[in-house]
């Protein structure tokens, strides 16, 4: 149920390099942080339980901030992301196989899975008509 969403993709075709260049339609979630990532928010995040201490500010530490960062944005509730009423209100302790959810994100050009579930799954056929218009316009050789 609920109320369709009125949802506006933009789409650009940069002719020089022969580039489609879109917003929200695709995105590729890299494999390590960008450089501009804030080191002590992903060391806040890399902990595996919201009540555990602050680690200390290793590669492997902001990694794997990353790597939850990532999973936070692409997913409401990532899996093995969990509440745990046991240690308190709020805190939320990472299961095994979280690591290996983000390998099968990143890297790769997708639909974010919060776009296509909310948004594209109203009306999938409006959403392959807009693709299809897209391809048939610009002949393009990469997506940025």
């Amino acid at each position: 149920g609920g109320t369709p969403t009125t949802f506006y993709e933009t789409a650009f075709f940069h002719r020089a390099s022969r580039s489609l260049i879109v917003t929200d339609a695709l995105a590729r979630v890299p494999l390590e942080a960008p450089p501009l990532s804030d080191p002590a928010r992903l060391l806040l995040v890399s902990k595996r339980s919201t009540a555990d201490p602050q680690p200390a500010d290793t590669p492997e530490a902001r990694q794997a901030g990353w790597e939850k960062t990532a999973l936070l944005v692409s997913f409401f509730f990532p899996e093995h992301e969990e509440a745990d009423p046991a240690a308190g209100l709020g805190v939320v302790t990472w299961t095994e196989g979280w690591h290996d959810n983000f390998r099968a994100l990143a890297g790769r050009l997708l639909v974010p899975p919060v776009v296509r579930t909310l948004l594209y799954a109203q009306d999938p056929a409006a959403v392959r008509r807009w693709v299809d218009a897209v391809a048939r316009r610009w002949q393009f050789e990469q997506i940025v």
